[in-house]
């Protein structure tokens, strides 16, 4: 017989145990990262793109991601499945947006420097303060353990300075090759971590004397399962009023130095040879491209291209259009911090043709899956484009390689686990 107090003994040591097993087990709590994507260009671009992939990837049950844009952007579905909240800032909080400027200036002297510096101060007031304060706020109510800032610290720079304020762990996604001024390098500091798209954009950083307390680099990845035309290609081809002649296109937004004319003077120098040869381009006009769209209608229209180019405008179909392409056409004029079109054409098996700067050979191996030429140089260019277009079983060969070369350095899984590896580092694992 067990006596009555036997029994709560062995009930309360029962009681005791299981206890020290709920205290010694940690408790799984999703860690909250608030992405931040800063662009106003009123188009989706390949930053939010790659972060929009990457909250695809994330394993929910160490992190839940909340996402915060400057504008509305039409998503169409890419977060569709997923328990991501989407939010936006008012344009009201943000104030006017500032356009940005990118000219080449050789002034030298001293007044022409301490005129610069000035100019920075005032912007950094006028600008980058008045943002940080109305991101506060969000810091604050939303109290997340990471603020991923999608963009360079240059653009996020009010995201730094809000976070820092706010006591929040910082992580800056560098995908630019800026310059960086003393004020942006001071800054830059605080960073906890930055995350470069390729080692290009980690040397260039170096060079600029940006010393964040971590540099690291992480290539951005493609969901190859989501990736997929839905339609076979002689069905789009058929949609698009495509007949049987080769097809080249850019799958990017449309912008001075994207390099769409660049495309279009090759185009020219290969037109005789290949006269059903079609070259489509799919992507926006960027918010202040409008003259360089109009410019190239008109060189369209004088070089006699007059029915041979299609601009598709903003695709939700992008897999679709980059499948009926034979050569997909990547012609940037500045260097590219990484170029997410390349991955995108990799990954469905075509070979590329690219400007041979920045990322770019960190991702476009030439002479395997794509062709490397000087950038702006379109002569270039339309000697890769003629040397591909009349021989298919190199085209079939690049396109392989380059297949399995997305699949093996490019995938979002590889992607996801990467940054959840960072975020575990910042959160002391």
């Amino acid at each position: 017989m067990v006596s009555c107090n036997e029994r709560a003994a062995a009930l309360a040591y029962a009681l005791a145990a299981a206890v020290r097993i709920l205290l010694d087990t940690p408790f799984s709590v999703a860690r909250r990262i608030l992405l931040v994507e800063h662009s106003e260009t009123g188009l989706v671009g390949g930053s939010l793109t790659g972060l929009l992939h990457l909250v695809r990837g994330l394993d929910r049950a160490a992190y839940a991601p909340t996402l915060l844009l400057y504008e509305q952007k039409a998503l169409d579905g890419a977060l569709a499945g997923t328990d991501c909240r989407v939010m936006v800032l008012p344009a009201a909080q943000l104030g006017a947006r500032r356009p940005a400027r990118r000219t080449l200036d050789n002034r030298a002297g001293r007044l022409v420097r301490l005129r610069r510096h000035a100019g920075v101060v005032r912007r950094f007031v006028q600008h980058v303060m008045p943002r940080a304060r109305a991101l506060l706020p969000v810091l604050r109510a939303e109290r997340p353990d990471i603020v991923h800032l999608g963009n360079s610290i240059k653009a996020n720079l009010d995201g730094v300075v809000a976070a820092r304020w706010a006591g929040v762990p910082v992580l800056a996604h560098e995908k630019a090759l800026v310059r960086y001024t003393p004020l942006e390098r001071f800054w830059a500091r605080g960073v906890d971590c930055c995350v470069c798209m390729t080692h290009a954009v980690r040397r260039h950083l170096l060079t600029e004397g940006v010393r964040p307390r971590r540099l690291t680099v992480v290539y951005d990845g493609i969901d190859l399962a989501q990736f997929r035309p839905r339609h076979d290609a002689a069905t789009t081809r058929a949609t698009l009023g495509l007949d049987g002649g080769p097809v080249i296109g850019m799958a990017v937004n449309i912008q001075p130095w994207k390099g769409q004319d660049v495309t279009l003077r090759a185009m020219v120098e290969v037109a005789a040879e290949f006269p059903g040869l079609v070259c489509l381009l799919a992507g926006g006009v960027v918010r202040g491209a409008e003259p360089y769209a109009a410019a190239l209608d008109e060189f369209i229209r004088t070089a006699g291209l007059a029915g041979r180019v299609q601009f598709l405008g903003p695709r939700t179909d992008v897999a679709d259009i980059v499948n009926v392409f034979d050569v997909a056409v990547h012609s940037s004029v500045w260097p590219e911090p990484f170029g997410r079109v390349l991955i995108e054409a990799m990954a469905l098996g075509k070979p590329v043709i690219a400007t041979n700067a920045g990322g770019v050979p960190e991702i476009v191996v030439d002479g395997r899956t794509g062709v490397l030429v000087p950038p702006g140089d379109h002569a270039a260019l339309a000697r890769a484009l003629g040397d591909l277009l009349r021989d298919r079983d190199r085209r079939a060969q690049m396109g392989g390689e380059a297949r399995a070369r997305a699949a093996e350095h490019f995938s979002v899984e590889s992607f996801a686990r990467a940054m959840q590896g960072v975020y575990a580092d910042m959160l002391g694992g």
